[in-house]
């Protein structure tokens, strides 16, 4: 019998070789091909879980900055809310330029005050506090906003992550960009986020949550 030659040889393994190769190759994309889909609902029933643990917070109180900006103007404020239920409470500190202004309001109404001025009423809060200071802040919204959820019973396009926090809202045409969470009392709460209505932007950082 005459022995294989060197070339022979080499030859034979390089076959052998690609044929494990080729082997691997296949195996691997029927690995992948046979992999099961994440399912598309689990995110939207954690998203479903943390939102109505986060509806259940009637009551809170958050310190923190806002800024307001169009086009070239813009003020900066430090504000301070403090929720009950229906009714509220909101702070706004160094704006305008005019010192502080302070909003009271419920499903009622709200009242504006200013130092050394009389209380402004009104039926719509943001109307009235683009009325006295010429800039729109969406205080109604930011009562859902600012926890993280929508407001109920109106359209909305939601995105959120695989933990169930919204990532981006759009709603009463404002859309609402969420970056960054914080642990509150077992909850995660957003504290710092941006909103969005045409030219207008607000940015929003929680400096402080407080719960019950």
């Amino acid at each position: 019998m005459i022995p294989a030659s060197p070339v022979s040889q080499i030859s034979c393994a390089r076959t052998a070789g690609v044929r494990l190769l080729l082997t691997a190759l296949l195996l691997l994309s029927s690995a992948c091909a046979t992999r099961p889909p994440v399912p598309e609902s689990a995110p939207e029933s954690v998203w479903l879980a943390h939102r109505d643990r986060v509806e259940t917070l009637s009551a809170w109180q958050v310190q923190g900055r806002v800024a307001i900006r169009r086009d070239d103007d813009g003020w900066n404020a430090a504000f301070d809310w403090l929720q009950q239920g229906a009714s509220y409470r909101l702070r706004l500190r160094g704006p305008f330029g005019q010192g502080a202004v302070e909003l009271h309001g419920d499903d009622n109404g709200v009242w504006l005050q200013r130092q050394d001025q009389p209380p402004v009423y009104a039926r719509s809060v943001d109307r009235l506090l683009q009325e006295e200071t010429g800039w729109q802040l969406p205080v109604l919204g930011l009562q859902d906003w600012l926890r993280g959820i929508p407001v109920n019973d109106q359209p909305a396009v939601l995105g959120w992550d695989r933990q169930g926090l919204l990532q981006s809202l759009q709603q009463d045409g404002w859309r609402i960009d969420y970056q960054r969470y914080r642990g509150v009392a077992g909850q995660q709460l957003p504290d710092r986020l941006k909103l969005l209505r045409d030219t207008l932007q607000v940015k929003v950082v929680v400096d402080d949550w407080q719960l019950p």
